[in-house]
């Protein structure tokens, strides 16, 4: 007596081969939606990470500013602390790690940067050092403003432009706005040389 040879029908084939691409499907969107989340979370720590550096050296660059005058000719103005809604140019010392050395810093936005560039200051002698460089990206927009103490003793509050360049205010506010999911916190920084007095009055 024969045994009977079993098998699948050709629709018990096709069943399976459905429930299989079914199921690929749905593992490959969960794989996909996975790598964009993971993906999604690297950009935004990112973005966290140069948004926290970008601070950090705002404060401490700013905080050590310097009443040292590094105009040749008295007659001449510029002065060592020049505000401005969008510019901001002082005088103070560069770590160490980025070469060192007192250099004149001028922070600004540019095409959607905020920038910063440096200036060797030898015997009075502004040498520029490089090109700027970049601190933040996607800047929609940058306000600086400044609070202090004017050449006759009375507080300012907050100013959008520091209108004695030979005096250092108190402390200096950076508004800002970002496009993109990270908000902007106001950077209210103070100045740890206060001179209230003023280093050269005016």
């Amino acid at each position: 007596m024969k045994r009977r040879e079993q098998g699948f029908t050709v629709l018990e084939i096709l069943v399976v081969l459905s429930l299989l691409a079914v199921l690929l499907v749905l593992v490959g969107g969960a794989l996909l939606g996975a790598n964009r989340a993971v993906a999604k979370a690297q950009r935004y720590t990112a973005s966290l990470d140069e948004m926290r550096a970008a601070q950090q050296f705002l404060r401490t660059a700013i905080s050590e500013a310097l009443p040292l005058d590094v105009t040749e000719d008295d007659s001449q103005t510029d002065g060592f602390f020049l505000g401005t809604p969008k510019r901001l140019q002082f005088v103070a010392t560069l770590p160490g790690v980025l070469g060192g050395g007192i250099q004149r810093f001028t922070l600004q936005q540019r095409e959607q940067q905020l920038q910063v560039a440096f200036s060797q200051l030898e015997s009075h002698t502004n040498i520029a050092r490089s090109e700027p460089q970049v601190l933040l990206k996607n800047v929609a927009g940058l306000q600086f403003s400044y609070r202090g103490v004017s050449p006759l003793g009375q507080a300012t509050g907050w100013i959008s432009e520091w209108p004695w360049p030979r005096r250092l205010p108190a402390a200096v506010r950076i508004a800002a706005s970002l496009d993109g999911p990270l908000p902007w916190v106001t950077q209210v920084i103070a100045l740890r040389l206060n001179l209230a007095s003023g280093a050269l009055e005016e």
